[in-house]
């Protein structure tokens, strides 16, 4: 059953090229994960079963421990019994 996530990183990093490489980073993770996703001004959009979303949250806060001392790492589900889709919740508006 496919469920969406929303995930939102903030790495607390002193300047914005060190800022943009650790986010960039955590895309090319999600963009591994050969799961169907939207990157948006404030946060990434992430379509797939619980336990694959909950392994690239995993992967992006093991990863991102490697190169900051801290971050904030925002998650949302978004979690329905007969499943919900990118495309069902944004079709409206496109």
């Amino acid at each position: 059953m496919a469920i969406t996530m929303s995930i939102q990183l903030l790495p607390l990093v002193k300047n914005d090229k060190e800022l943009y490489e650790i986010i960039d980073n955590a895309i090319e993770i999600i963009g591994s994960s050969g799961l169907k996703f939207e990157v948006n001004a404030h946060s990434t959009i992430v379509e797939g079963d619980f336990e694959r979303l909950l392994e690239i949250v995993k992967k992006i806060k093991e990863n991102t421990l490697k190169v900051s001392k801290r971050f904030v790492l925002n998650v949302q589900f978004d979690v329905s019994e007969k499943g919900v889709t990118i495309d069902e919740k944004t079709k409206k508006y496109r």
